[in-house]
């Protein structure tokens, strides 16, 4: 059974920003592809699950399959986008969403259920129970409940289930004897939110060409923009969920960062700063529109910003920008 190789290098990229060696990823597999990122690349079960059970074992971490869905919200956005092209409902979302999961990653088999006024999604894995079963189903519940919550226009009330849930899971999971997601019927009906404002064909791909240029730099600091633009919803992620995603505490987050001498605050506002001069090339990006992204309250709020970075409006780096290409 094949499984899209794109969905392996996405574990793989988040196990090698907790220190997990790629080329020992890779050994342990029997025929692993070239190049991951080619679009028809692809891994058998065998190697799937077994690249994943060795990052399992080599970061025991009971809450990594959440803490990979997490991560993974860049590719989420990229799936968001191409399903808003196709559907108007949550119903129609979800049909293309069974779909992409039918055609590319094999493994997983979803079921929907009906049961009073709510809706359950059931994912399972050909009755393999192992860890790294456990880890793929509760990344891909995470994915879901967030891609569902940014589509609708409605607060989506939803629970999620995993056999394998603890104390230390979110408070969004409980036990079930399934790995799970639930949620009300009635919002099948629900139109999706437009979010045509974040033009996410042309900014995934430019946050993806940042993601590129950091990686050539072998630093803490480093790995933590990585996973804030991997987080981006497009805003950037707090202090408390970047610390959470290396399973780490935010004063130890803080306390390694200091030692390259910055500081998470620094780090999100130089992205800011990178991205806001980014997306100015891009005229589809109003100064509303790039202030949005950002996760201003406002455009005063932004335009103060860039200011100071830049020393000039957005509108007059705007211009400067058209006169010199």
């Amino acid at each position: 059974m094949k499984i899209l190789a794109l969905h392996l290098h996405s574990f793989i990229e988040y196990a090698q920003l907790r220190g997990v060696s790629r080329r020992e990823i890779l050994s342990v597999m029997t025929t692993p592809p070239e190049n991951f990122l080619q679009e028809a690349a692809t891994v058998s079960s065998e190697d799937f699950f077994a690249a994943i059970n060795f990052i399992t074992t080599s970061l025991k971490d009971d809450l990594l399959g959440i803490r990979l869905g997490n991560f993974l919200n860049m590719n989420s956005l990229g799936l968001i986008y191409q399903i808003s092209l196709q559907a108007t409902t949550i119903e129609e979302a979800l049909f293309y969403l069974n779909n992409y999961i039918d055609n590319t990653i094999r493994v997983v088999q979803p079921e929907i259920q009906f049961i009073k006024d709510r809706i359950i999604i059931n994912l399972s894995t050909d009755g393999d129970k192992s860890e790294a079963s456990t880890i793929v189903l509760e990344s891909l519940l995470t994915i879901i409940s967030r891609e569902l919550a940014m589509m609708t226009a409605q607060p989506l009330d939803f629970q999620l289930f995993s056999p394998a849930c603890s104390p230390d899971y979110p408070s969004e999971w409980q036990q079930g004897k399934s790995f799970a997601i639930s949620f009300k019927a009635a919002l099948l009906k629900a139109s999706l939110q437009d979010i045509s404002r974040l033009h996410l064909d042309a900014l995934i791909p430019e946050y993806l060409k940042l993601i590129e240029t950091m990686k050539l730099e072998p630093t803490f600091s480093s790995k933590v923009k990585i996973a804030s633009l991997n987080m981006a919803k497009p805003e950037l992620p707090a202090l408390e969920k970047i610390a959470d995603v290396f399973n780490l505490t935010p004063r130890t987050l803080q306390r390694r960062l200091s030692t390259e001498q910055t500081t998470f605050r620094q780090i999100i506002d130089d992205l800011k700063k990178q991205i806001s001069y980014m997306l100015l090339q891009h005229n589809r990006f109003s100064v509303a529109d790039v202030s949005y992204v950002l996760g201003y309250s406002e455009p005063a709020a932004f335009i103060h910003s860039f200011k100071k970075w830049y020393g000039n409006s957005p509108e007059k780096v705007r211009t400067r920008l058209a006169v010199s290409a």
